[in-house]
């Protein structure tokens, strides 16, 4: 761990360039490259640096508190650790639980990650770089559809059918079309974030178009969440832009509008099949929630234990032949009935922690608290919360929140008497673009 210390390299920065290349390699060798296996590695090897890394950085409060946000983060991964007492006990395999532990619990460690990340952005710019070239190799393959290809997806069964069309319903790279849309609506964010900290304009457009192919392959995926959370992105980022922070004339938001109208009537005209593709898939959303909730109303009914839930990984794909209430779409259910009423309030509990202190400081927070956000809503209807591609991210984003948080205190608490850094919210204190008019 010295080495590590010493150079200041973290296995956490590698985590989904390594864990993607696996990814991509197990297309060619599926009987020596296990991605499953890889991202397991790479937790531990997180998890065992955060360990001997935090008596050196501390991970101090500004003012000392019983429950501090890390706090309660350390009792929601206990929690789901000792649940593996009872999800045995009521019935559910070891193997099943492990399985879990691996994907959903142990990648909570990655929120300390983003707690000591202050002033470091080498893992989301790994994070741009693994996810842009996932989906150029997904936009070759599907463009192309080699038979080595279909026979892939056919071997994981992500389509039903061994032919170019069905392959072409959705783009799933390498990892499937559930995380081929949530990552790069987590890329679009991640890229915000990147232009704000960039210093050279070269950067910063180079960023720009990041976000503008993340927002493509958010909508190739074909994943009615992802287009949604990417509609929502947009919508969030003018909204903070031109009406909470002012940095430009609403005048500039009116032609934008008008550009984006334009364009999506342009669409329509030259490509109306493919327009019409993505408008059913839209306009179902609410459909698919209603037909799903079905499976949740019956997972929750019968609970184990309404306190403790089933334990983790009793409902979840894994559990398939072990429950006859498996919650295969709906993290947020699955989380309830996996935790129960006592897991649930304290993930709640931590959310609602992490993002009051955003709101607090929205400027400087802003991209962060749209990851935890969109995460959180792509999980009514998508297993977010248990997938080890999305999970680390999630909880990275999660704990950037707090440290920028406590980054934003501490400039205030430095600041002369008089002024403070909370005038940025509403614009005062920096050049505010004026009114037409004005």
């Amino acid at each position: 761990m010295d080495f590590f210390r010493k150079r200041g390299i973290r296995v956490s920065d590698w985590y989904y360039p390594v864990v993607l290349a696996v990814y991509l390699l197990a297309m060619f060798m599926p009987a020596v490259m296990r991605p499953g296996a890889a991202s397991a590695l790479m937790v531990l090897l997180t998890a065992g640096q955060l360990v001997a890394a935090v008596p050196k950085t501390g991970l101090h409060n500004p003012k000392p508190r019983v429950l501090t946000e890390d706090t309660v983060m350390l009792l929601w991964l206990l929690f789901n650790l000792l649940s593996g007492i009872w999800c045995i006990f009521f019935g559910t395999p070891v193997s099943v639980f492990l399985g879990e532990v691996f994907t959903t619990a142990l990648p909570m460690c990655f929120y300390y990650c983003g707690r000591m990340d202050r002033d470091r952005d080498l893992f989301p710019r790994t994070f741009l770089i693994s996810v842009a070239l996932t989906g150029l190799i997904g936009i070759i393959l599907f463009i192309s559809g080699p038979g080595f290809y279909i026979d892939h997806l056919m071997r994981l069964e992500l389509i039903s059918k061994a032919d170019v069309p069905t392959m072409r319903v959705r783009m799933h790279s390498v990892i499937g079309s559930t995380l081929m849309g949530f990552l790069p609506s987590v890329g679009m964010l991640v890229s915000v974030r990147m232009i704000v900290d960039s210093k050279e304009k070269k950067e910063k457009l180079l960023y720009v178009l990041s976000f503008v192919f993340m927002l493509f392959l958010s909508f190739m995926s074909n994943q009615r969440s992802a287009m949604a959370a990417s509609i929502f992105i947009i919508i969030y980022l003018n909204f903070l832009i031109f009406f909470v922070f002012k940095l430009f004339p609403k005048k500039l938001f009116a032609a934008e509008c008008g550009l984006i109208v334009l364009f999506t009537a342009g669409f329509f005209l030259v490509f109306r099949a493919a327009f019409m593709k993505v408008y059913y898939r839209l306009v179902s959303l609410p459909g698919s929630i209603a037909q799903r909730s079905d499976q949740w109303v019956g997972a929750a009914n019968n609970m184990k234990s309404i306190w403790l839930g089933n334990g983790l990984g009793a409902n979840g794909h894994r559990a398939i032949g072990y429950t006859e209430h498996l919650i295969a779409d709906g993290g947020i259910a699955k989380l309830y009935v996996e935790s129960g009423i006592i897991g649930t309030s304290v993930f709640v509990f931590l959310m609602l922690l992490i993002l009051s202190k955003s709101v607090k400081c929205l400027k400087e927070t802003a991209p962060e608290a749209g990851i935890v956000i969109i995460t959180l809503l792509m999980s009514v209807g998508s297993n977010m919360m248990s997938f080890a591609l999305s999970v680390p991210v999630f909880y990275y984003y999660a704990g950037s929140c707090v440290s920028r948080y406590e980054k934003y205190v501490s400039e205030e608490a430095e600041m002369p008497e008089g002024v403070s850094l909370n005038a940025d919210k509403t614009g005062a204190g920096m050049p505010v673009a004026k009114e037409d008019g004005a």
